[in-house]
């Protein structure tokens, strides 16, 4: 038998080795918690790589694709391709289009369709991207297919929808002010002066492609223009808002008879002026009204103009001339910088009402002092 100082001593060494390994088993235990936050860290790492991989394949993807997305943040590209000052400016005209453009019909070669979302290749923004891209360069149909990596037939399609989905709800929105918001909103200087100024008009003219027609042609012959033209009344509130945009008509009419054509006459009130160039001899039609017409004066049995007759001229051409700048807006569309397709005659009214009517979304024409 063992003694008892040997059991004693067996025992010490056992515990001794207990010890030792306990404090091997520590170590290992913070050797693998190290391990583990090694681990977690490289998953850490490799997921962010991941993310960061990612957000660069989507930006490849975004900035290799022409659409709205890729000039989100350049406000000069932005009016550029749509005419529209910044993103603020477009995304917020989506918003308000958007709950109608979303149940719009689209129209096909075999008739219209309902809207289908599930089909759509498309963002709705961008389609209506597209749409603005076409009317502000004037691009053709080929181009804005390969642009947006789109067929043909669907630009073709989008485009048609959107012509007539824009002209028919912006079209519809009111834009002839009442009298008293006009009123609140006169610049200073028609204040002075013309103080009940509703409407200064000015006609605009389209040139478009002289047909084989000898009749067409002569309804299209604008004498002013010495070409075939389309012309259309504009009319815009002192503060510079288009508020009447008329029908296109052929060249061959006179500035003269499209006021009575346009409607304007059942929108002006008694007491109410309007502005105009020498040629709207339309004094007699809205004397039937009771409206004034202001107009610089003729000269003719004088042998020239007076000192007043010359104040009156330099201030309604500094007051009318909004207008014109007006029209340079609309004409900043280039798509009616070349004569216009007789092909497109069917909807190219529809393109110049739109494009009217966008300017208003532009900003202000007068800026108030």
């Amino acid at each position: 038998m063992q003694s008892r100082e040997s059991v004693e001593t067996e025992v010490q060494s056992l515990k001794a080795q207990l010890l030792a390994m306990r404090g091997e088993l520590e170590v290992s235990r913070k050797e693998a918690a190290v391990a583990k936050e090694e681990i977690r860290n490289v998953k850490a790492e490799a997921a962010q790589r991941l993310e960061d991989i990612k957000k660069q394949a989507a930006y490849k993807a975004i900035s290799s694709k022409f659409g709205l997305e890729r000039l989100d943040v350049d406000n000069e590209s932005i009016k550029f391709y749509t005419g529209f000052p910044s993103n603020e400016h477009i995304k917020f005209f989506f918003s308000f289009i958007k709950p109608s453009a979303e149940l719009m019909t689209y129209c096909y070669a075999s008739g219209e369709r309902e809207n289908r979302p599930a089909s759509r290749n498309m963002l709705l923004i961008d389609e209506m991207f597209i749409f603005l891209v076409q009317l502000k360069l004037g691009l053709f149909e080929l181009d804005l297919a390969d642009r947006f990596e789109i067929h043909i037939s669907s630009v073709s399609r989008k485009l048609v929808t959107w012509s007539n989905f824009l002209y028919f709800f912006v079209g519809s929105q009111i834009i002839w002010p009442s009298r008293a918001d006009v009123d609140r909103c006169m610049p200073e200087g028609f204040r002075k002066l013309y103080l009940s100024t509703r409407v200064i008009l000015e006609c605009t003219e389209i040139f478009v492609q002289t047909p084989t027609s000898l009749l067409l042609q002569s309804q299209l012959y604008s004498s002013y223009k010495s070409n075939t033209t389309l012309k259309g009344l504009i009319g815009i509130t002192p503060c510079g808002a288009i508020c009447l945009v008329s029908t296109l008509y052929t060249g061959r009419i006179s500035d003269k008879e499209i006021p009575g054509c346009s409607g304007i006459l059942d929108l002006l009130e008694a007491g109410d002026s309007v502005m105009a160039d020498k040629g709207f001899h339309i004094g007699n039609m809205l004397q039937e009204y009771n409206v004034e017409l202001n107009i610089p004066p003729f000269l003719e049995n004088q042998g020239q103009f007076s000192t007043q007759d010359v104040q009156k001229t330099k201030t309604i051409a500094s007051l009318r001339i909004h207008v014109e700048r007006a029209i340079r807006r609309v004409k900043e569309y280039h798509f009616f910088d070349s004569d216009v397709p007789l092909s497109t005659l069917g909807s190219v009214n529809q393109l110049y009402s739109i494009a009217c009517l966008l300017t208003n979304f532009q900003g202000p024409l007068i800026l108030s002092k």
